[in-house]
């Protein structure tokens, strides 16, 4: 029996400690698919309700199918009680020193519970976060890699010890948005005393360059500066491999500050829909169309094993899109007539 989309309060004991967070089940969810699960973390001294109302992906959820958390962090006794997301394991910032809590395996916990209770694809978790928390989901997908799919990090770059230490099992997508006016998050990375706190935005997409093999020139595209009066323009950084099965994506804001584009600062993107759309293609092994047929799979649009009427739809729906189309098909920037097409000329086929 299907149920009506509903977001709740749940609670978890890790460890002997309560954690909470909050849990959207989309519309129509029924238990008797596996779903993806997305997991979207606040800001230091922030809330689950607070990042929420920040990137707000139910929407989303309902018209694409997958389950939507927002966990809480606790406070931390280095930082006065702020509610920090513990990013490593050691350090001289507050949020860097070892607390009485661990927020790794509050999520990895959080994940199993997930999947026994709701049905969870484990091939499909993603996770994304602002500042702090974008700070926190580099570390999952260094340290919890095993169950972490993919991520996205807005306004943050990679703590030093992340980037050090960092293992990675299987090919890892990664989206970052940030500004290079940033004051919390330089874009070229703080460094304070002598000693290195974030690496720069260039270090960080070298390291995931290298980890997923991916080649050394990026495509850079000029997204349209759909509000000229915010201040701000964005290009994208697209790396892949040889065979775009995995990539990194960078939206550099230029002139843009601490911000989650699209609800306050820049306006030319929306953060969560655009990383959720990245992401949303890829499971543990890349991109899921890489291993079927790339001539029908890529088609396949709400990933339902065949292609279909409803991906018609999908792409007469986007038509005219033409910034992180996912009914893009053919890639070529905007969907358009040749998308139509491209689907028909594979209408039927089995992934």
């Amino acid at each position: 029996m299907c149920a009506s989309a509903q977001l709740t309060s749940e609670a978890i004991s890790v460890e002997g400690v309560s954690r909470s967070y909050l849990l959207y089940l989309p519309e129509g969810y029924s238990g008797s698919d596996a779903l993806p699960l997305v997991i979207c973390f606040h800001a230091g001294a922030g809330t689950a309700t607070e990042q929420l109302s920040l990137g707000d992906l139910r929407s989303q959820a309902d018209e694409d199918g997958f389950v939507l958390v927002y966990p809480q962090a606790l406070p931390d006794p280095n930082d006065g009680g702020s509610t920090n997301w513990q990013v490593v394991t050691s350090g001289d910032l507050p949020y860097t020193l070892p607390n009485p809590h661990s927020d790794i395996d509050f999520i990895s916990a959080l994940i199993l519970e997930l999947s026994a209770i709701h049905s969870i694809d484990q091939s499909r978790v993603y996770a994304m976060g602002y500042s702090n928390g974008g700070g926190f989901v580099y570390d999952l997908a260094c340290r919890l890699n095993n169950q972490i799919t993919g991520v996205g990090a807005v306004s943050r770059t990679m703590y030093a010890e992340s980037y050090s230490n960092c293992i990675t099992s299987h090919p890892t997508p990664v989206v970052t948005i940030l500004g290079t006016n940033d004051f919390n998050s330089p874009y070229n990375g703080l460094t304070y005393d002598g000693t290195l706190y974030f690496h720069s935005s260039d270090d960080g997409n070298a390291l995931w360059i290298e980890k997923n093999n991916l080649l050394a020139v990026p495509e850079i595209v000029d997204i349209p500066n759909i509000n000229p009066n915010d201040g701000s323009t964005v290009e994208r950084y697209r790396w892949v491999d040889a065979e775009d099965c995995i990539e990194l994506v960078h939206y550099k804001v230029n002139g843009g500050d601490h911000d989650w584009p699209g609800t306050f600062g820049n306006m030319d993107m929306v953060s969560h829909t655009v990383i959720w759309d990245h992401l949303r293609a890829f499971n543990m092994d890349g991109k899921i169309a890489c291993a079927n047929d790339p001539a029908a799979c890529f088609g396949d649009l709400n990933s339902d094993g065949s292609i279909n009427v409803a991906d018609v739809l999908s792409v007469l729906s986007n038509f005219g899109c033409a910034l992180d189309c996912v009914a893009d098909v053919n890639s070529d920037g905007a969907v358009n007539v040749s998308d139509v097409l491209g689907l028909l000329g594979v209408f039927g086929v089995d992934c």
